[in-house]
């Protein structure tokens, strides 16, 4: 094997870059690959993107506000019977009311027992993360980034930061709005990497549905669950939960599906 890999000739070197282990050919990945596209499928995605976005828009009322109550009230009546779903207003700046539906929940500063957990759990993460041995780097790099997040996270409540500016019932509020405006520009980024794609009409709607769908399920579970995580641990967790479970959950999700969406069949194949 050395032999072929010092060979100086490109194409031995090329060769071997392509066989796998059992000497059988590694095929690029399509996602490396130019995948055709068409005039004609660059006009529907000019037009796909801003219908579902009016279609969005059109939903936020009628539908979308109130199945987020009623996920709400669904999970408050699991975890906590006596906890209810307040409606709290929100005026857009063409002077159009919106009602985002928050738990009726508050969570005060951190308890000596908070700051206690916290700091335990960056020295534990600082101490696992020395340990490890170098082909685990990844797993080091991820902790100490995870004690990072939580240092952070309590500095917000020392007096080098304090007083801390957010409430519970704003921060919900507050990610429930990022994640109607994250359901508003969705289809325009699938309209810029996915529907130019030589895909079917159908494929690419379905694909638009399964992700507006996905938003509008997971953001009311997210972030009603969340409410009850900051309300039983303190106002200590929200910056963890915000920078580890917050949006970037949701635009996984969006890249998951993207990603299958780009495993499906073309139309020439």
């Amino acid at each position: 094997m050395s032999s072929i890999i010092f060979n100086p000739e490109a194409e031995a070197r090329a060769a071997v870059r392509a066989e796998g282990w059992r000497g059988g050919i590694i095929p690029a990945h399509r996602g490396l690959r130019i995948m055709p596209h068409e005039r004609g499928q660059r006009r529907i995605s000019l037009m796909l993107g801003p219908v579902f976005a009016l279609a969005v828009l059109w939903a936020v009322r009628p539908i979308i506000l109130p199945l987020w109550t009623a996920i709400e009230r669904f999970w408050c009546g699991v975890i906590a019977p006596g906890v209810g779903v307040s409606q709290i207003r929100y005026v857009l700046p063409w002077r159009a009311d919106l009602f985002i539906p928050v738990p009726d929940l508050g969570a005060g500063p951190p308890s000596h027992a908070a700051w206690m957990a916290c700091v335990v759990l960056v020295i534990a993460d600082l101490v696992a993360a020395a340990f490890l041995r170098r082909r685990h780097l990844p797993v080091s790099l991820a902790l100490f980034t995870l004690a990072a997040v939580f240092a952070i996270g309590a500095t917000a409540f020392t007096p080098l930061l304090a007083p801390f500016p957010y409430v519970l019932a704003g921060y919900i509020q507050s990610m429930l709005l990022m994640g109607l405006t994250l359901m508003f520009v969705t289809p325009f980024m699938f309209m810029a990497i996915y529907y130019p794609l030589n895909f079917s009409l159908g494929k690419k709607i379905a694909l638009t549905l399964l992700a507006l769908t996905w938003l509008a399920v997971a953001l009311p579970c997210q972030f009603c669950l969340q409410a009850f995580a900051i309300h039983d641990l303190g106002l200590i967790a929200m910056p963890t939960l915000f920078l580890l479970l917050g949006l970037l959950l949701d635009v996984m999700g969006l890249v998951a599906f993207y990603s299958w969406g780009m495993s499906w069949r073309l139309r020439h194949e």
